[in-house]
């Protein structure tokens, strides 16, 4: 047997080291070096995303910090609750760096690309942010339990002989001193209840009968029965300061509010006797005012108008009478038993169960399907309340808080309108104006009191520069707003917005699943 020498087991050994070096040498390469390079392309893009988002939400909250003592409890309190929301990216951030580290990334590479994201103001990467259905709906539930968010409460669509009355009411122009005009010439339905046009059409009275506000943006009739509506019109002149059954409802007219059920009720009834609205020139030829001496009183004209109504009956040119609808709503017969709190109640209850929020994405949503939004709609719900601040005060089902804000809407007209000033004659109220509830607003445009916004696009931009037209000239050469109307803009709004006009998009998006389905395309 041939002996092995010693040198020849060495020189054996040695080669299948250096063969198993080589082989061991690309495993290590990857483990150093490209196992992390492959894990930090693979995830740069959500990674980049996640740290704009971050940076966007931490720059917000710190420049929204100084205005949190300008604000009543409630809006510091959903403040907060936004700029949590606005935070969740964080979260994602913070738990896939510490993955990435795990892999071998170094904190020099993610440092680099953090600054790479967050250098650009106009956060390029936002637009790929959160594009996964499952971190959507993750950050959609925080945000429902936060807000406690749940599907708008609706009546039960029922045609009852009161419904009826109200329908009938709503489109009669009986209502109107001269026969001319009813409900639905300013609230179309064909234009889901607003009228299209930036100010509301007065009637051609006397200068002393217009009202003592100028001209405003007609407001739209959605969800109008909800207990969240506090206010009505856009300085809050009627208003519910307690329940109705204890005398809460409060209008500047001289008016008595007993047996009215609700703010619409009271609100149904008030455009009859206002000269401008429905009730005409006072005189010979109006049938409710037939004398021009003195001030409309709004009972007396209330009073006529059921005995006008009933003559209606006696033209046999309806199967249901009004005689008979009156009785079968409230049991009462003849006209002069008819009192205002009847039709007002009678119009307002056509009103809360016609223009209620039937079907819409947003609220599908809520009640658990989560295939009714889509990815763009959930996005912009997560700015709506977070970065965007926007629920601080369209805050409820309605997405409104029923206060008085300015979001510095300058006023061209010769005579500036004053807002909340006209309901409280206090000087700090000039300027403010109720918070439009939001719901079908995407098809109710043009916005704000007086118009101004003609896109929705615009109304956003308005709210993300209030500023804009602070130092802008009128025709005439004089500032647009002057140093109250600026000072009166909301606090809230007072920090620099960071929105991306990406984000107006996806802002645009969600208030698109706040639409009832057939609520632009109503008919009689």
């Amino acid at each position: 047997m041939k002996r092995v020498r010693p040198r020849a087991v060495l020189d054996l050994l040695t080669r299948i080291s250096i063969i198993g070096i080589g082989l061991s040498l690309p495993v290590w390469l990857y483990l150093a070096e490209l196992r992390p390079r492959i894990a930090l392309h693979r995830t740069e893009k959500d990674l980049r995303a996640l740290a704009a988002a971050c940076d966007q939400a931490l720059r917000s909250a710190e420049a929204t910090e100084e205005t949190r003592a300008q604000l009543d409890p409630a809006q510091a309190a959903r403040l907060d609750l936004s700029l949590e929301i606005g935070r969740l990216p964080c979260k994602s951030y913070s738990a896939l760096t510490e993955q990435l580290l795990s892999e071998g990334v170094s904190r020099h590479a993610l440092a680099a690309l953090n600054l790479s994201a967050t250098s650009d103001p106009a956060y390029p990467d936002l637009r790929a942010v959160l594009v996964d259905a499952d971190q959507l709906d993750a950050q959609l539930r925080v945000t429902s339990r936060l807000f406690d968010l749940t599907p708008l409460p609706l009546k039960e669509y029922l045609r009852d002989a009161k419904f009826r009355l109200g329908e009938r009411l709503f489109f009669e122009p009986l209502l109107s001193g001269h026969g001319d005009r009813t409900c639905a010439t300013c609230h179309v339905l064909a234009l889901a209840t607003v009228d299209g046009a930036a100010l509301e059409t007065h009637l051609d009275v006397s200068p002393e009968w217009l009202p003592g506000a100028p001209a405003r943006n007609v407001p739209d009739l959605w969800n109008r029965d909800h207990n969240d509506v506090s206010t009505m019109l856009w300085d809050g002149r009627l208003q519910a300061v307690a329940a109705a059954d204890e005398g809460g409802l409060e209008l500047p007219e001289p008016l008595p509010t007993t047996g009215f059920e609700n703010l619409m009720a009271l609100q149904s009834v008030r455009p009859i006797f206002i000269p401008a609205e429905m009730l005409g020139e006072p005189g010979a030829g109006n049938v409710l005012v037939p004398e021009a001496r003195g001030t409309p009183v709004p009972e007396a004209v209330l009073s006529r108008v059921a005995s006008r109504l009933y003559k209606v009956d006696e033209r046999g040119k309806e199967t249901e009478t009004y005689q008979r609808l009156f009785r079968k709503s409230y049991g009462v017969g003849a006209a002069d038993e008819v009192r205002p709190a009847h039709l007002g109640n009678a119009l307002a209850h056509y009103i809360e169960i016609a223009f209620q929020s039937r079907d819409t994405p947003w609220d599908r949503y809520l009640a658990g399907d989560l295939s009714a939004l889509s990815a763009d709609q959930k996005s912009g719900a997560l700015i709506f309340y977070g970065i965007g601040r926007c629920a601080v005060c369209h805050a409820g089902d309605v997405f409104s808080d029923f206060g008085f804000h300015s979001v510095g809407v300058s006023d061209i007209r010769e005579e500036k309108d004053l807002g909340r000033f006209y309901a409280t004659g206090l000087a700090e109220d000039r300027f403010l104006f109720r918070t439009p509830p939001l719901r079908n607003v995407t098809l109710t445009a043009p916005y704000f009191h007086n118009g101004q916004g003609k896109t929705l696009s615009e109304a956003i931009q308005q709210h993300l520069n209030p500023y804009q037209f602070a130092r802008a000239y009128a025709e005439g050469g004089e500032h647009l707003m002057g140093p109250a109307e600026i000072d009166a803009i909301a606090p809230i709004l007072a920090p620099r917005s960071m929105i991306t006009y990406a984000q107006v998009e996806l802002l645009i998006a969600f208030l698109k699943s706040l639409e009832d389905r057939r609520a632009g395309n109503l008919s009689p």
